[in-house]
Parts: C-alpha cells; structure tokens; sequence
C-alpha cells in the first residue's frame, strides 16, 4: 500500500512543481526534488534521469553520498542504485 501512495503523492508533486516552477519562489524545484525522490525507487526512468544528473553534476553526487545516513531506507536504497558508476539494471 505505501509504494502506490508514494507513487501518487510523488505524481502528484511532480506535476504541481512543474505548473508552479516558472513562479519566482523555488517552491516548483522543492516540489519536483520531493516528488523524484518518491517515485525513484518505483520507477526505472526516474532512476536513470537521476543518474546522469549524479553524472552531470559531481556536487550533487557528493552531496548524496555525505548525507546519505540520514535517509529512510528506501532512500538509501535508491541513493545507491542510482550511484553514476553503478552497474545499469
């Protein structure tokens, strides 16, 4: 039951951050980091879109694994998975 809700509570952020990501407030890119971090663990092409931005940007790959401690477990799960030189599923 928790994974179909974290699938439609993240749906449901992505698709508001997108509508409110052109307001001056950030409050879109908060929306859509939320709700890619719910639906990473469920769905495969989140999880390669967050690997090549791992890729793109070392910073925010650095940033991950440092604070990687203090994420639930399927966080954390994810957070591995989607490591740029882990091997593709």
């Amino acid at each position: 039951m928790l994974p179909i809700l974290h699938q439609i509570f993240g749906s449901a952020l992505v698709i508001v951050g997108l509508i409110v990501l052109p307001l001056p407030l950030p409050f879109g890119l908060i929306m859509l980091t939320i709700g890619f971090a719910l639906l990473a663990p469920y769905i495969p092409v989140v999880q390669r879109l967050i690997k090549k931005m791992r890729a793109k940007w070392p910073d925010l790959d650095r940033n991950l694994r440092l604070h990687r401690h203090r994420f639930p477990p399927v966080i954390k799960k994810t957070i591995d998975k989607t490591h740029p030189t882990a091997p593709a599923e």
